[in-house]
């Protein structure tokens, strides 16, 4: 379920292999004099949590040994390996400020993952319930009973020997946080790029978690960064830094074009954009992803570039 690969002396990318719904987090490891430091923890699961069991042993560790944990944003396919984590250890837990109210509160997670706007527009989403689906999924995600250190974007996290910046990058999820070394030219690009495997349906945005416009500003907010080597939370960066920051960018232009295009023939719904932006099967596996849509109609509203009543109920 899990792959290591080595980047460095003291830094391992375990690459979460299952292609199918649903995909874990990757999960990078960082050894130091008192144990590991792990970045992100996947899903609470029993097989994905052996995967990452048997590939802590052949580094020569156990989850014991984990003293820390950074987790990159809120959403339950990132958190909900802390709660098997914590059966075995008793490690300190840092997390992005400004997802720790969604990964503690179920209904923070529904606002920032299938917004009451959305609902409003998508008959077939109005009495969906995507808490369930991410507990049935990823398994109980949501955090009890831990302590939660805040980090924010622009601190420097001194992880094991390495120094990362992180840096806020909204739009995918209201905390994301990238981490960036600088030494080793290196950066944790979590859910912030389109990906070969599982990330292939990324970029992902909500409004409420700073949509279009945001995501935008998070792209332009990372790609002066001078950087070797990118690995994201979800399958693998294929062409560089460079390509994943431009594709990343079509994809999201390639959406809106889309969608101006159909408005020309006349008014559509939210669930007519979504096949043509993503077809009948991967909303089959994702309904959620209307959210994206709703996210491209908000903002070209904002922008004049649609008016109120293009899109009918």
């Amino acid at each position: 379920m899990y792959q290591a690969h080595k980047l460095d002396d003291d830094l391992y990318f375990l690459h979460f292999t299952r292609k199918s719904w649903p995909t874990g987090s990757n999960i990078f490891v960082i050894p130091d004099e008192n144990g590991l430091n792990v970045i992100d923890t996947g899903l609470n699961e029993d097989a994905s949590f052996e995967g990452f069991q048997k590939c802590l042993k052949g580094m020569g560790y156990s989850v014991s040994d984990i003293h820390t944990i950074y987790l990159t944003h809120g959403h339950t396919d990132h958190i909900a390996g802390v709660n098997l984590i914590t059966d075995h250890c008793n490690p300190k837990v840092y997390l992005s400020e400004k997802s720790i109210p969604e990964a503690f509160d179920p209904a923070m997670q529904d606002h920032y993952c299938l917004p009451e706007s959305v609902r409003k527009i998508v008959p077939d989403l109005r009495d969906f319930d995507i808490l369930a689906n991410f507990e049935q999924s990823c398994g109980k995600w949501w955090l009890e009973d831990i302590d939660v250190t805040p980090i924010r974007g622009g601190d420097r996290l001194n992880i094991g020997k390495y120094t990362f910046t992180t840096i806020l990058v909204p739009g995918h999820d209201i905390g994301l946080l990238v981490f960036y070394e600088p030494s080793l030219k290196l950066l944790l690009s979590t859910d912030l790029f389109k990906s070969s495997g599982p990330g292939s349906a990324l970029p992902w945005y909500t409004s409420t978690a700073g949509g279009v416009s945001e995501y935008l500003k998070s792209l332009q907010r990372v790609e002066t960064l001078d950087v070797a080597q990118v690995f994201p939370s979800h399958g693998f960066i294929r062409d560089g830094f460079s390509e994943a920051v431009k594709t990343t960018r079509a994809e999201i232009m390639n959406r809106e074009k889309t969608i101006l295009l159909a408005l020309r023939d006349g008014k559509k719904t939210c669930r007519q954009l979504d096949k043509l932006l993503f077809g009948e099967f991967l909303l089959d596996i994702c309904p959620w992803f209307s959210t994206i849509t709703e996210s491209h109609l908000v903002f070209l509203e904002d922008n004049n570039r649609i008016s109120e009543g293009s899109i009918c109920g």
